[in-house]
């Protein structure tokens, strides 16, 4: 894509927005509804390249909207569609330390870039650094340990505050599979429009995988967590007979399951989950699984060898707080739920992984979420 030039609107926001968005729309119209879709929110403090938000509200500030051209404006509203319909937001879950954020925005822009061509000076892409195209961003942030990214590539970043959702899950979800639609339904497009149009229309990849690929981390992250005990006196105390030393232990992580059994949430599919996380849990290592049926009160634990032994117990309102509270010794905590119930107001000492069934609800910005896939 070159960025050609377009007539310059007034000096308002909102006229060079809307330049902007007709400029990209005439370049990429398989992705003018997406466009259309996005809302945009003035704000002084906006930092530049048009950052936007998981509730599709693009950010901006007057001084940047103002200063840009307008084709380099649509080329950044591109950009961020991109990342919106990707699911870059939810992608970048496992991505939460400081270092780890940096990769994964320089991943993520790296698997948009490709698609859109000539840029801005400065932008990320495959052939900037030097890295095949075509690649998902999970696959660009493993390579990105191996090389020095230039100086001059930044990644074009995320908003430092979150607008208000203007659009739910449903609509999201509704959205992405029209553009796919529209995407398939035409020809010559490029390759990474045409397989995400592909993988969003006929998903490969089942639910489960995502699932296991977060509480394998969580897992690796409780195993991390060595302390001394002086239950394994250290081999140093030999050489001093009279001093006992504690010695390092990496205690086996413990992992509890939250089953939310209110009456939102049906029998069938919540025996199928735990079918599901049981094989899970088994290739990880752990034999056991805790369970904690909630509804709007934690009933007693339950230690199981298999998911079918697990009786769901519950059947009131929601209410999964007391259940969040009996499971807050353990490292690993996942949840299976519709997602209707008050969360938390405090991020939870363990590693928190919400299965969500049904596409109604969110999980709290502290949990890694899995959206469950019903059966077809």
């Amino acid at each position: 894509m070159t960025l050609t030039a377009a007539p310059e609107p007034s000096e308002r926001p909102a006229d060079r927005f809307a330049a902007a968005r007709l400029w990209a729309a005439g370049r990429a119209p398989y992705l003018a509804s997406a466009l259309f879709a996005l809302t945009p929110l003035v704000y002084d403090t906006a930092p530049p390249r048009l950052p936007a938000d998981e509730y599709w509200n693009v950010h901006l500030s007057p001084e940047t909207v103002r200063d840009t051209p307008v084709p380099e404006l649509g080329w950044w509203l591109l950009h961020q569609v991109g990342h919106l319909l990707r699911g870059h937001h939810a992608r970048a879950e496992p991505y939460r330390e400081p270092e780890e954020r940096l990769r994964w925005d320089r991943a993520a822009d790296a698997e948009i870039n490709d698609d859109l061509g000539a840029g801005p000076d400065g932008v990320i892409s495959p052939d900037a650094l030097g890295l095949p195209d075509g690649l998902l961003a999970e696959r660009y942030a493993e390579l990105l340990d191996l090389i020095d990214v230039p100086q001059e590539l930044t990644a074009c970043g995320r908003p430092p505050f979150t607008g208000p959702g203007m659009m739910t899950a449903l609509e999201r979800e509704l959205l992405a599979r029209a553009v796919a639609a529209e995407i398939e339904a035409r020809g010559g497009l490029p390759g990474g429009w045409r397989r995400w149009a592909e993988a969003r229309l006929r998903p490969e990849v089942d639910w489960w995988a995502r699932l296991a690929a977060l509480v394998r981390r969580g897992l690796a992250e409780a195993a991390g967590r060595v302390d001394y005990s002086y239950r394994r006196p250290s081999r140093r105390a030999a050489a001093a007979p009279s001093i006992v030393l504690p010695a390092l232990v990496r205690p086996s992580p413990r992992i509890a399951v939250v089953v939310d059994t209110s009456g939102s949430v049906g029998r069938t599919t919540l025996e199928r989950a735990l079918g599901e996380l049981d094989g899970v849990l088994r290739a990880a290592g752990h034999p056991w699984i805790e369970v904690i049926c909630c509804d709007a009160e934690a009933h007693p634990a339950q230690r199981v060898r298999a998911a079918h032994q697990v009786q769901l117990t519950g059947g009131g309102g929601t209410d999964l707080r007391p259940g969040f509270d009996a499971a807050a010794g353990a490292d690993v905590m996942i949840v299976l739920t519709d997602g209707d119930t008050p969360w938390p107001e405090r991020r939870p000492r363990p590693y928190v992984v919400v299965c969500l069934f049904g596409d109604r609800w969110e999980a709290p910005p502290w949990a890694r979420a899995v959206r469950v896939q019903e059966p077809a």
